[in-house]
Formats: C-alpha cells, sequence, structure tokens
C-alpha cells in the first residue's frame, strides 16, 4: 500500500511538471503540439478556446475529397467562398441587357446583383441618359435589374433594362435612342463552403403593406 502512495505521489508530480504533449515532436510549445495532418473522424470540443489576436493572415481549415485536412489559401485558389466580379458591358442596345449567360453553374455557385452604373456608350461612367416609356408620356417605368438561374442551362443569366422603355440621350432638343455601356457589380458565392441556399418563401400579403415572414427552416 505504501508503495502505491509513492508511485502515485510521483505519478501526480510528473504530470504537473510535464504538462506538454507532443506528437512528432521532443519539445512541445503548447499543451498539445502537433506536428503534421490531423485527421478527425468523430467531433472536436473547445471548451474554452481564448480569443484569437491574430485574425490577419489566419487561414482555415478544409477537409479534402480524401478527408484528409489542409489549410485553405485564397492566394492559390481557383475560387474564393465570397467572389468578386464586375461585368462591364459595351454598347448594349437602347433596351439594355435582356439575357446575358454567365456560364456559372447553379450547381455550385449563388450569384447576386450587387449594384450598377451605366452611361452613353464610349462616355465612360457619364452621359445624360433616362428610359422613354414606349406607353405612354405620362408613365414612368421601373428597372429591374437582377440575376436569376436558368434551369434549362443550368447556369446564372443577367438582366438589366426598364420596362417598356428604351435607354435615351438628349440631343438638338428631341431625346433619341442611344447604345450605353454599363457595368454590374457581381457577387459569387461558392456553394457548400460558407453559403446555404434556402427555399424560395412565398408571402400572400393580401394587399397589405406590412406583414410578417414565415421563419425558414433551420433557423
Amino acid at each position: 500500500m505504501k508503495n502505491n502512495y509513492i508511485f502515485t505521489a510521483i505519478f501526480a508530480s510528473i504530470i504537473s511538471v510535464n504538462a506538454q504533449v507532443g506528437i512528432n515532436t521532443i519539445t512541445p510549445s503548447s499543451t498539445l503540439d502537433v506536428v503534421g495532418d490531423v485527421k478527425l473522424d468523430e467531433a472536436l470540443y473547445l471548451e474554452n478556446p481564448g480569443e484569437n489576436t491574430n485574425i490577419r493572415g489566419s487561414k482555415f481549415l478544409v477537409r479534402s475529397v480524401s478527408n484528409d485536412l489542409n489549410r485553405y489559401d485564397i492566394d492559390i485558389s481557383k475560387y474564393g467562398p465570397i467572389n468578386y466580379a464586375e461585368f462591364k458591358f459595351e454598347s448594349l442596345s437602347a433596351f439594355g441587357l435582356l439575357d446575358y449567360d454567365t456560364r456559372i453553374s447553379t450547381e455550385d455557385y449563388l450569384v447576386s446583383v450587387q449594384g450598377y452604373s451605366c452611361g452613353i456608350a464610349g462616355a465612360g461612367r457619364t452621359g445624360s441618359i433616362m428610359p422613354h416609356s414606349l406607353i405612354s408620356d405620362d408613365n414612368i417605368e421601373g428597372y429591374q435589374i437582377y440575376a436569376y438561374a436558368n434551369p434549362i442551362t443550368n447556369t446564372w443569366f443577367l438582366r438589366a433594362f426598364v420596362n417598356n422603355s428604351e435607354w435615351q440621350k438628349y440631343s438638338s432638343g428631341v431625346y433619341i435612342n442611344t447604345s450605353i455601356d454599363m457595368w454590374l457589380n457581381i457577387i459569387i458565392y461558392r456553394k457548400g463552403f460558407i453559403t446555404k441556399a434556402v427555399n424560395e418563401i412565398t408571402v400572400d400579403m393580401g394587399n397589405s403593406p406590412t406583414g410578417v415572414a414565415p421563419l425558414p427552416n433551420g433557423f
């Protein structure tokens, strides 16, 4: 019994002194220091991870198709989790952009239009242009600028036009149809990385200007 007490005391002493464990290293610099790849088949729990004071320059860990963990480096990746692109459409007709196939897969990406600007063709983002209603001079037509998923090609399409209107410029006291340049600011999200598409939410407003949206599943 005395020997057991001595062994327990020695073991406790060793644990208190050697509080750092190294894997593939004999000089661990942390409580657990792993030199090499880490593969997790089950969950990993961090009870008190603390605050990361070195966020800038940090990297994600991503799982490869072979279930290995790798450091994600956006500089060498062919895509980012969130991508930005500006499309410049030169010499658009007076009707604007009706259907443009970006060739971006709807299976792999989500696409949205975040902003736009336009001007008379060749004049940069300048020039006095305005839509003129084809129905009545008293009509004020609204813009439609958006990305949509084409179910036939399974790619994202872009549209940018004015209802029942044409782009015009003022010349010699009258408005005439004009070709325009247009810039669309596009955000492209990689599916399955940090984004998840939610099914379309249909709300019957019953001719009311106010309401409460149903909560999407999972939120």
